[in-house]
């Protein structure tokens, strides 16, 4: 992942949230989907997350033991926070 993101990709990531849960409509869906067309580093974020996503419900189906699961949330954390620097 890139370390200097751009006034796009930062706008990007602060919509990522809503993207995934299907919540962006208008000029900002067009404007975020015409982002991921371009930005290879954007797309590489959304299938990451959603991965992440598939994997923490699988994990939570599959009655993964609470330190686990707690530890896949710390490293999301810390994966958000340092996108915001």
């Amino acid at each position: 992942m890139k370390k200097d993101w751009t006034p796009e990709c930062r706008k990007f990531l602060e919509c990522l949230s809503a993207y995934l849960d299907g919540e962006l409509e208008g000029e900002l869906l067009i404007e975020f989907e015409r982002h991921l067309k371009f930005c290879e580093d954007a797309r590489a974020v959304v299938h990451t997350f959603r991965r992440t996503v598939l994997l923490h419900r699988r994990a939570a189906a599959e009655h993964v033991p609470r330190e686990v699961h707690e530890r896949l949330l710390r490293a999301i954390e810390r994966c958000a926070s340092s996108q915001e620097k």
